[in-house]
């Protein structure tokens, strides 16, 4: 077992607690608040029922496929299988709640951090929250496993695509502040094949599935060329499209763009 890392005010109680995988059998959980689960919305979400009231809980430092991508339904059943009925325990991190008003969490079950079962299973993936970092490390660690054993969606036959059709490049920092300038943040895809490829049904998303873009029906990239789409609003061309999005999509800090096939399969990632 290893000793893990829990947010300042709870430093003395890790001190004593070590927390073991899920497999492992029961371990202790850190202090926090107690719920049953009643709900599971996807992957990464649940209806958690505090004293009577129900409550959102987003899971911390991990991303679900959405359901109609490639695994969201599989991440949905592996989340409820360990936690749906069941008491856990929510502990937060730096900040309390998200922007939509749900709960930010760690979850334990008897000890052991559902989070990090998640990601080693390969039904999500680890994605930094700043500043809610604390396990950061762990999960990014436990994504390489879970990558290198192709396990759940790492699978070479499962949510990956082989296609000529990349991410190139992302320009994130627009000049200026970014919700004023929209155009000038942006994404690039290529053809590296020999054969024109149609884009119909095709998307980009964000690491968080905030944001996403379905090409235009009938779009096609033409063997060896460049297609830019920024993040504004503007008129349509055959190298150039536009998002028309409400304000930025890409984080300055750091995010991940992914291609996915009209499957919902990731044909490539480019992080930054």
């Amino acid at each position: 077992m290893r000793r893990l890392s829990v947010p300042v005010m709870l430093l003395f109680i890790a001190a004593c607690n070590e927390v073991a995988p899920l497999s492992d059998g029961p371990g202790v959980s850190p202090a926090g608040d107690e719920a049953r689960v009643v709900r599971v919305s996807d992957g990464d979400s649940l209806i958690v029922e505090i004293d009577g009231r129900e409550t959102k809980v987003r899971l911390i430092g991990i991303n679900a496929p959405e359901l109609d991508e490639c695994y969201g339904s599989e991440a949905r059943a592996r989340l409820g299988s360990l936690v749906l009925d069941r008491s856990v325990t929510l502990v937060a991190d730096e900040d309390a709640e998200d922007q939509y008003g749900r709960m930010l969490s760690y979850v334990y079950v008897d000890g052991s951090l559902v989070n990090e079962e998640l990601v080693a299973g390969g039904f999500v993936m680890a994605r930094s929250y700043q500043p809610n970092t604390t396990f950061e490390s762990d999960l990014a660690a436990a994504q390489d496993r879970a990558r290198q054993a192709g396990a759940g969606m790492w699978a070479s036959d499962t949510c990956s695509v082989e296609s000529s059709l990349h991410i190139s490049s992302i320009r994130a920092d627009a000049q200026g502040p970014d919700g004023d300038n929209l155009n000038d943040e942006w994404i690039e895809i290529s053809n590296s094949g020999s054969e024109p490829l149609s884009l119909t049904n095709w998307s980009l998303r964000d690491a968080e599935s905030v944001n996403r873009y379905l090409f235009p029906a009938g779009s096609i990239l033409m063997a060896g060329d460049r297609l830019r789409i920024s993040t504004g609003c503007g008129e349509d061309r055959s190298d150039h499209l536009f998002w028309c999005a409400p304000g930025p999509v890409w984080n300055n800090s750091g995010d991940v763009g992914y291609l996915l096939d009209p499957d919902g399969r990731i044909a490539d990632r480019f992080e930054f």
